[in-house]
């Protein structure tokens, strides 16, 4: 069956015939089929995908050696607005991995809270990394139900310790100077 077809549809529709054997007439622009001279009204749903996509809101430098909250969005639909538990696991994505020397913790977000959601990365390695707005660094996915939470607040050491990039030890920094009696010099020593 060939069919001059302007606009795309599912083949059931192209197919649909009346009593008298005309076929419907599909007007998408106006979201309704003509059947027997009867409008029947087409709502198109959209299925709702279980991840979506988690892009940098901003640019934002991450300094070697540096724990960083970056903002993100996560792809929304106007549904969301209507959830009350919009609760969902940022993860990082396998593009992510592989173009980034970063680590991504694994988050729980709600989408209703704020435009966008923090993430932390870190930086294990001494040099930095640009992270540039739109950048896709994540998948989100949905939450049934949550169990428990470990802990809803980070140490109480860090409660005043609001700047989004932080200095991380891998390993101790500590230098012990020894004298070497026999050639008078001086040398250190990582302990």
């Amino acid at each position: 069956m060939v069919a001059d077809i302007e606009d795309d549809t599912l083949l059931d529709y192209d197919i649909l015939k009346g009593q008298n054997g005309r076929p419907a007439d599909i007007l998408l622009s106006q979201n309704i089929i003509l059947l027997d001279g009867m409008e029947i009204p087409i709502f198109q749903v959209r299925k709702i995908g279980k991840t979506r996509r988690v892009v940098v809101a901003e640019n934002m430098t991450v300094p070697g050696h540096a724990e960083a909250v970056v903002s993100v969005y996560i792809e929304r639909f106007e549904a969301d607005d209507d959830d009350t538990e919009a609760d969902y696991v940022v993860e990082p994505d396998q593009l992510f991995k592989e173009r980034y020397p970063l680590q991504m913790a694994t988050t729980l977000v709600n989408l209703n809270e704020a435009p966008t959601c923090k993430v932390r990365v870190l930086s294990p390695y001494p040099t930095e990394v640009n992270l540039r707005q739109d950048a896709e660094i994540g998948i989100a996915e949905r939450m049934e139900k949550i169990v428990s939470v470990l802990t809803k607040a980070e140490h109480q050491a860090e409660s005043d310790n609001l700047v989004a990039v932080r200095r991380i030890t891998t390993r101790s920094a500590e230098v012990k100077v020894v004298n070497d009696e026999p050639n008078g010099k001086y040398r250190s020593q990582r302990i």
